[in-house]
């Protein structure tokens, strides 16, 4: 017998691939909802820095505005 004679004559063990398949099935659930946290946290994070920049340009409008004028 050649080698290839002895691969085709294997099969996979039907436990084993179901095993497979859900650990590969789990980690893709966790992936999922690590990415969908991150974008959260990351959304979360820009509307902060957003706010903040607005708030800095607010009080330097209210600063300029409160300045007087010179002749």
């Amino acid at each position: 017998m050649t080698k290839s004679d002895d691969q085709a004559d294997w099969k996979g063990s039907t436990r084993g691939d179901a095993a497979w398949k859900e650990t590969m099935e789990r980690v893709a659930s966790r992936n999922a909802e690590a990415r969908k946290s991150g974008k959260q946290d990351r959304d979360t994070y820009e509307r902060g820095r957003e706010s903040a920049r607005q708030q800095a340009e607010a009080r330097r409008h209210a600063r300029l505005l409160g300045r007087r004028r010179t002749p």
